[in-house]
């Protein structure tokens, strides 16, 4: 290689790494990789010097009994001396600190140093289960609850952030400062038997306001994040409750729908008033306490009647005892509120109110349970969860309040369920609601199937029905009949048949059978298969009812049967007789016929007949009760001066009047016209009229 060359080469790397000295200065080998690290200056951190400008104020705070005796806050001066005050935890009350079941104002103080250069700093207390006042520096920076002569404090269980800086609120201080802050506590000797005064919990914070701020952010989520699971039962037992009552809509004599769906939805309306109790904290205490009593009997009533419908359990004077107890209920969970009670005998007697109603409920589970009741059986572990830890938590509650026991963790802390807590009582209660869903699909599919069935059975026994009532009379010479059956539901309990005998004569038999559907369609067929046994014996109408009489003696359990029988010959010859059934209509004209009671009521009835003789164009109008009964909207029957206003139009139009007024049982319409004598007719029609 030329010497020129080489020296140029050599230049340029003497260049270059004079050019790169300044970075690999600052690097260094890392041990058996051979690759340059980054110095550790530019990646170091200092606690003492790069950290966040907040503290914790977990320690001792100056603390005094009593209220400041002049009544000027000369205890929250900063110039004020403190030093012979006593020293007490910040994070742990006054009650477990020497001054137990303490009642009454007391205070706390407390000095924080601010650096110069900070901006604005705010102070964040934890909960004080009462009401108090924030001095800094001798002025008022803000209030929690309400103060005495109030005696309904609320925001028991409440984070509270307050400006611990005010008119520099972004420019840096130029030196360091002191800031005295004063606490005025008021505490209730209502409850301070069994809850300690003071602060009584560690998260006291003081520092940056931006940092604060956060904080108080992180408490407030925190808070609800606890109460998520109230949330989301409040939100699930809501819902199916509402849907509940509208399946109670559309089936209202199926009463333990609407009972359930009230069940659901007070507990739905409980968990959401816990909610706006403890997260929100919106609502005095007395007020919560008493709309907490309102919806527990609320949940207690509904389930007894619930319970007393699907386990088919007679209501008599104990469960109206129960029930009369459960309501009485908020008055005993308020009435240590004015100082009447205590607060355990309070709350002992608010819980006696409920404990009837809960062991009745569990007892008839339990009775028919041991009887094999599926239902029973089924509802019977749940049932016992759902009222048993209700009962345990409210116990240890009661405990706790008078002071004989510490309320255990296992019970207020609640349970992991990643990536949620789930409290003791809402897990119970999601069960007890798995559970009843599930009885009411079992109860609603089998009445399902039994709705079914008895379908079914309707079909069957319209069927019949409709082969036993004629629906086509044959062309008859002497007479021109027309009929028409309306039953007001599938089947009905009208009947009436028209039969033609040898000699030429017409049978008419019109009945009703007292109520609707199924029981009596088959008192129905009965009747009619009797009257066409009959009629093979006799045609007389009188003869016919005593004979159906006789037959019906001990069958009127279900209700009473009229009927009336018209014999109408070829000649015009008309003989009736009625077992209080509607009388007939002559050319629009009401007849009369004597009364008498219905079939089966009396022995050895004898009934009367009536005779008239017809001439041709004459025409009788048969009609049931359910014609005369039809109602509108009103109120107002269809009525006899109606009927009789139509009664000569044909069966179909007096029919379809009865129906557009309003039916509301059976209708029956039987119209025959009297042409004429079979003695008056032409050859070829006397011979068909014989043949007939």
């Amino acid at each position: 290689m030329p010497e020129p060359l080489k020296i140029r080469r050599l230049v340029v790397c003497v260049a270059l790494g004079l050019a790169a000295w300044p970075s690999l200065a600052g690097t260094a080998a890392m041990p058996g990789t051979g690759r340059a690290a980054v110095s550790p200056v530019t990646s170091s951190f200092n606690l003492e010097r790069d950290r966040e400008p907040i503290i914790p104020l977990d320690g001792s705070w100056r603390f005094h009994p009593g209220d400041d005796p002049d009544g000027t806050r000369g205890w929250a001066s900063p110039n004020f001396d403190d030093s012979d005050w006593t020293l007490l935890r910040s994070d742990r009350s006054w009650s477990g600190q020497g001054y137990p079941a303490m009642s009454g104002f007391a205070w706390y103080r407390f000095d924080i140093q601010q650096a110069a250069g900070q901006g604005p700093v705010s102070l964040l207390l934890a909960p004080i289960e009462t009401s108090y006042e924030v001095y800094v520096d001798g002025k008022l920076a803000g209030t929690a609850g309400q103060m005495p002569p109030s005696l309904a404090p609320f925001g028991m269980f409440q984070f509270h952030e307050f400006p611990l800086t005010g008119a520099q609120t972004h420019t840096p201080l130029s030196t360091a400062q002191t800031i005295h802050v004063a606490l005025r506590v008021w505490h209730s000797k209502i409850w301070a038997g069994y809850i300690g005064g003071g602060p009584s919990r560690s998260g006291s914070q003081a520092g940056a306001t931006r940092l604060i701020d956060a904080e108080m952010t992180h408490r407030r989520n925190l808070q609800r994040f606890i109460f998520v699971d109230s949330y989301s039962y409040s939100i699930v037992a809501a819902l199916v409750g509402l849907t509940i009552f509208g399946l109670f809509c559309f089936r209202p004599r199926e009463r333990e729908y609407l009972w359930f769906a009230i069940l659901l939805i007070s507990a739905a309306m409980d968990q959401a008033l816990t909610i706006v109790y403890n997260v929100y904290a919106i609502l005095p205490v007395p007020v919560y306490d008493f709309l907490d009593g309102s919806l527990t009997a609320l949940n207690q009533a509904a389930g007894l009647a619930f319970f007393s419908i699907v386990l088919r359990a007679r209501r008599g004077r104990i469960w109206t005892i129960c029930l009369a107890l459960a309501i009485v209920n908020p008055i005993f969970n308020v009435l240590y509120w004015p100082g009447w009670l205590s607060v355990p005998t309070s709350a002992a007697l608010s819980l006696l109110c409920i404990l009837p109603s809960s062991v009745w409920v569990l007892a008839i589970l339990l009775r028919r349970a041991v009887g094999r009741d599926p239902d029973a059986i089924l509802l019977l572990i749940p049932t016992v969860l759902y009222h048993g830890v209700f009962f345990v938590l409210n116990i240890a509650l009661l405990l706790s309040q008078g002071g004989w026991i510490r309320i255990p963790d296992i019970l207020e802390e609640p349970l992991p369920l990643p990536p949620f807590t789930i409290h003791w009582q809402i897990l119970v209660d999601l069960v007890f609601l798995i559970a009843l869903l599930a009885f009411l699909i079992r109860r609603f599919t089998m009445a399902r199937q039994g709705e079914e069935r008895f379908t079914g059975q309707l079909e069957a026994a319209r069927q019949v029905q409709q082969v036993l009532l004629p629906e086509a009379i044959p062309e008859m010479a002497s007479f021109s009949v027309d009929c028409i059956y309306r039953p007001a539901e599938v089947v009905g309990g009208d009947f009436f048949q028209i039969l033609h005998r040898t000699e030429g004569d017409l049978l008419i038999v019109v009945g009703d059978v007292a109520g609707k559907g199924l029981a009596a369609a088959m008192m129905v067929s009965v009747l009619v298969g009797a009257i066409r046994a009959e009629v093979e014996h006799t045609s007389d109408p009188v003869t016919l009812l005593s004979s159906l009489n006789e037959r019906m003696l001990g069958r009127s359990e279900s209700g009473v049967t009229t009927c009336l029988c018209a014999r109408l010959s070829t000649n015009g010859e008309l003989s009736i007789a009625s077992a209080g059934h509607l009388p007939p209509y002559l050319n629009g004209r009401e007849l009369t016929t004597p009364g008498a009671f219905p079939l089966g009521i009396v022995g050895n009835q004898t009934y009367e007949r009536i005779a008239l003789q017809l001439n041709p164009g004459d025409r009788l109008t048969f009609v049931s009760d359910g014609v005369v009964e039809a109602q509108n909207k009103f109120g107002e029957l269809l009525g006899f001066d109606r009927i009789q206003a139509i009664s000569m139009r044909p069966a179909a139009e007096i029919a379809d009047a009865a129906s557009r007024f309003g039916q509301i049982d059976d209708i029956t319409v039987v119209t025959i016209e009297f042409r004429r004598s079979a003695f008056e007719l032409s050859p070829q029609l006397a011979v068909q009229a014989a043949e007939a």
